[in-house]
């Protein structure tokens, strides 16, 4: 249908593109007459207008009306004036133009009958310009048409010619606009178009209204041929004489070249896939083999396979000779396959059946064995006869036997794809193997049989129980262990490391193991780390590392490859060990070690000074009552001069009373009476700080103390203050307050002593740092006091202060914010392992940056039970 309306449609465009060709070349034959004509019409107008001006012009001056100027050039003018504003009259866009030459340019003298202005703009052109053509001509002597350009760019018919007078040459130029002489051909044009389409359309209805019943006719019955024959399932072709296809249908095209590809004019032989002498007709009967036989042929397919079709043919006969041939096809590569594929598929199966690592068996729907190979006999060490009906059965463990029927022969439960069984074989040996059962059809869709496989899995077993009892070592041990793919990705993680970093299994597993970096090692650290274990070596060596919870440890690690089974590096395996408080522990003994000496030499050093000390101060003490007996006896000196001066009478000789009175320097000896004194009770001062900073030492410091006792936590401090008073005395008050009711705490004295000297001399650090360039001094603040079970002790600073950062790491081992040498990073951890872990105590910080610090400790008042 849609093939008979594009003929019509196309029918119709060719009587109407052949009225509009007709009507197009009529109009365009009559339009170049009409310009001719034109042409014609004005030259004639022209030439009797300028034949008209030079009579005039010949006429005597006297004989001119009176109404007319009286200069001849001008009567002249005048009468073409009139002759042009009446044909102006006649026409649109006509104009009559008059004009002389003036030097190099031309002067408008008439345009349509009307002078022109000298002022005018368009009275004077110059002769080369655009639409000038035709009076440059007149003005020259021309006579004679054109068609051009106006000097408005529009298309014209010119007429022009000379004025020839006495006084000079005049140029006429009369024009009319193409367009006006165009349009009524158009408006023609479209007339006679518009009929000829009306006398098409009704042609084309006439014609439908009459052939529509023999064209429907025809195509019912070509349809009906086409569609039988493109939409049959065979190949339907027609041989002529030459052996070559003259038709083919859509299944035959589809098959051999592809629905788009050309098929006719080619040869049938030249898609066998048989050898023969030539490509006509007799040959193509000769292989598919004559009228009524069906064979089998060879042939290409579009995509280049072959093919199987199997052929009828009949033969068309002209005058007794072969002229056509016609065949049909039927695809039947498909079941050439299925029976070729079956044929291969029976060999192919006993031969993999026999060369099979997997124990296969099929059994008939009830279980009775019909096939078993040769590796079902070498797993049970059975016999045929052994395996016979249900013998296979007894094959499988006594306690595995009941698992076969449930889930198979009984059906009872859900069916299981795969079962682990254990086949007996023999000396009551077993092998494990992974049982599966495929239902085995028959053509008609029905089950008949089964087929069992079973596959020896004991390796298998045993490597699992290797890998659970590995993985349960892994899962109990102490170490950490971390397992990670080339990229540091970690893809296993054990409880030990869960444990440690605070990260579980879930959170690391999946990431890098850049987040348990922190930030303590230099990048060349990690880069000479993973280079080690890259390049296949083990690296030892210790790492601090940062939980999740942003504390920092150190771990005692060995990382190493991981290869496969062909040598490929595919990973790394890390074991740590976090030796924090080992770390600390091991500082603390090594401090406990130097206080043991320190205790030690303070002891000897007491010992030696405290002798010399004894003797110096009795010796003071000597002096002092010395100076008390010397100031008695002066005194009683004075008291003699005194008499002697008094009495002179009685001591007559002038030189032995001048003695006297010179005796004694009064001066000298005001100034030994007041200072002496006074340098012997500074001395005894200095004396006793001595002795006082002896026995703190002894005291802070003291060797051998092994078990706790119950202590005077105010005495420790001051101890403390007294031993640390060379780093805080220069840069800070010191403020002491103690509660004198304070309880004694159970502790070991020594360690209490450490802490609180660490707090004093950190606070006294804080306060430098921060005065550092100044001449002020800061504040150090200590106070005591109960607080349930707990004696508390407050240090407070007036120093720097630490950021909430900062103070999260404060007891971190080796964490230290001073200048190189001025700290280890082991003073607030040892005080933190000795308040918490030795004395089940509490420490805690409240800092402000900027302002100061408070350390608060709480120290039970006896031992605490453990939790």
């Amino acid at each position: 249908m849609q093939g008979r309306n594009r003929r019509i449609l196309t029918l119709l465009l060719i009587m109407v593109a052949l009225v509009a060709a007709v009507s197009m070349y009529g109009t365009r034959l009559q339009f170049q007459t009409a310009i001719k004509e034109e042409r014609v019409r004005l030259q004639e107008l022209v030439q009797s207008q300028a034949s008209l001006a030079e009579e005039m012009g010949r006429i005597p001056r006297a004989e001119q009306s009176p109404k007319v100027p009286t200069a001849t050039r001008d009567a002249i003018l005048y009468h073409i004036g009139r002759a042009q504003r009446d044909f102006e009259l006649q026409s649109l866009t006509g104009e009559f133009i008059v004009a002389r030459l003036d030097g190099g340019d031309i002067l408008h003298l008439l345009i349509n009958g009307m002078p022109v202005s000298m002022s005018a703009p368009d009275a004077r052109t110059p002769l080369d310009k655009v639409g000038e053509e035709p009076m440059r001509r007149a003005l020259f002597g021309e006579t004679g048409t054109m068609i051009g350009p106006n000097h408005r760019g529009v298309e014209v018919v010119a007429a022009y010619a000379p004025i020839a007078l006495g006084n000079g040459t005049l140029g006429l130029v009369a024009r009319i606009d193409l367009d006006e002489i165009r349009a009524p051909f158009i408006r023609a044009n479209v007339q006679v178009f518009g009929v000829g389409m009306g006398l098409t359309i009704l042609c084309a209805f006439l014609f439908l209204k009459v052939s529509e019943p023999l064209i429907h006719d025809l195509q019912l019955s070509e349809k009906s041929y086409r569609d039988l024959v493109e939409g049959a399932n065979n190949l339907i072709l027609r041989i002529n004489e030459a052996g070559e296809i003259t038709f083919a249908n859509s299944f035959a095209r589809t098959f051999l070249v592809g629905a788009d590809g050309g098929l006719l004019g080619r040869t049938l032989m030249s898609f066998f896939e048989v050898q023969a002498e030539g490509v006509g007709l007799e040959q193509v009967v000769e292989i598919i083999g004559g009228e009524g036989r069906q064979n089998e042929i060879p042939v290409r397919m579009v995509d280049g396979r072959v093919g199987y079709v199997s052929w009828t043919v009949k033969l068309v006969m002209d005058q007794g000779r072969p002229a056509e041939l016609l065949c049909i096809g039927n695809d039947a590569t498909r079941i050439h396959k299925a029976n070729t594929a079956q044929k291969e598929s029976e060999e192919r199966f006993r031969g993999l059946a026999k060369a099979s690592p997997v124990a296969i068996i099929i059994t008939d729907i009830a279980g009775n064995l019909l096939y078993a190979n040769e590796k079902m006999h070498e797993l049970t060490r059975a016999t045929a006869v052994q395996l016979a009906g249900q013998g296979w059965l007894n094959s499988v463990h006594r306690e595995d036997r009941k698992l076969v029927w449930k889930h198979w022969l009984e059906r009872v439960g859900p069916a299981t794809d795969k079962v682990e069984l254990r086949l007996m074989s023999g000396n009551g040996e077993f092998v494990w193997a992974l049982w599966q059962v495929v239902e085995m059809g028959n053509t008609r869709g029905e089950t008949a049989g089964n087929i069992h496989t079973f596959t020896d899995i004991t390796e298998i077993k045993e490597a699992q129980l290797a890998m659970s009892r590995l993985n349960a070592a892994i899962d109990q041990a102490a170490e950490m262990i971390v397992m990670s793919d080339l990229d540091k990705v970690m893809t296993y993680v054990n409880p030990a490391f869960e444990a440690v970093s605070g990260y579980s299994r879930a959170e690391a597993v999946g990431k890098t193991t850049d987040i348990l970096s922190s930030g303590e090692q230099p990048q060349e650290f990690y880069d000479d780390l993973w280079g080690t274990v890259a390049g296949g070596k083990v690296w030892k060596g210790r790492i601090v590392n940062r939980r999740k919870n942003g504390e920092r440890y150190t771990v005692e690690a060995s990382i190493g490859p991981i290869r496969n089974h062909a040598g490929e590096l595919i990973g790394f395996v890390g074991l740590g060990r976090d030796i924090s408080q080992q770390l600390v522990v091991e500082s603390q003994l090594r401090q406990s070690q130097k206080l043991e000496s320190i205790g030690e030499l303070a002891a000897g050093i007491a010992h030696e000074i405290n002798t010399p000390t004894q003797y110096v101060t009795s010796n003071l003490q000597f002096l002092h009552d010395s100076c008390g007996t010397y100031a008695e006896a002066v005194g009683r000196c004075r008291e003699l001069i005194g008499f002697v001066k008094e009495h002179p009478d009685l001591f007559p000789d002038a030189g032995f009373r001048e003695r006297a009175e010179t005796a004694l320097d009064e001066e000298e000896m005001t100034y030994l009476a007041e200072d002496v004194p006074a340098a012997l009770e500074e001395s005894s001062a200095g004396l006793k700080r001595i002795a006082e900073i002896v026995r703190s030492i002894k005291q802070l410091a003291h060797p051998g103390e092994l078990a706790k006792a119950f202590h005077d936590l105010n005495e420790i401090v001051q101890n403390a203050v007294t031993v640390s008073t060379n780093e805080w005395k220069y840069v800070a008050a010191m403020d002491f307050t103690p509660d004198e009711s304070l309880a004694p705490i159970f502790c070991l004295k020594g360690e209490v002593g450490q802490v609180v000297l660490n707090l004093i001399v950190n606070a006294a650090h804080a306060i430098e740092s921060k005065l550092k360039g100044s001449d002020g001094q800061g504040a150090i603040t200590i106070r005591t006091r109960s607080e349930g079970k707990f004696a508390v002790l407050e240090v407070t600073d007036t120093g720097t202060g630490m950021s909430q950062e900062i103070a999260s790491k404060a007891f971190d081992p080796f964490f230290t914010t001073k200048e190189v040498g001025k700290g280890t990073g082991q003073g607030l951890a040892i005080s933190h392992n000795v308040v918490v872990g030795m004395h089940g105590g509490r420490i805690e910080i409240d800092s402000v940056e900027g302002e100061g610090t408070t350390f608060t400790v709480r120290l039970p008042f006896e031992e605490l039970p453990a939790d």
